[in-house]
């Protein structure tokens, strides 16, 4: 396989992983009810539908031209990104169900961190 369709064939790979972790950001900032947690889930959505939005436009752009370390550092990008949705998932599960004044403390100071 060419050097041109194993990089498009992965960045389709990377764009799924980026839907589903987007479609799961948007869904806990919907149902959570804790403000500062809707903030970390909708400033990570925003990032990775950046993300994404950049991994696009290079596949329309790959037609053209290939460089291997722009695919290098996509993929860091994608890499990022993911491990953003992994960490609010984590901060979902700690804030499930729960109130504001019912956090703990690390989940709280996390969800300072996160929004500053």
């Amino acid at each position: 396989m060419d050097p041109v369709s194993q990089r498009l064939k992965g960045q389709g790979n990377a764009i799924s992983l980026l839907n589903a972790a987007i479609d799961a950001l948007t869904l806990a900032k919907e149902i959570s009810s804790i403000t500062p947690a809707k903030a970390v889930f909708g400033s990570s959505s925003i990032l990775l539908t950046m993300i994404r939005v950049c991994l696009l436009l290079e596949t329309i752009c790959s037609k053209l031209t290939y460089t291997q370390d722009s695919m290098a550092n996509k993929r860091d990008y994608v890499e990022l990104g993911l491990s953003c949705a992994d960490i609010c998932r984590a901060l979902d599960r700690g804030v499930n169900g729960k109130k504001l004044d019912e956090l703990s403390l690390s989940v709280c100071d996390a969800i300072n961190q996160l929004t500053m």
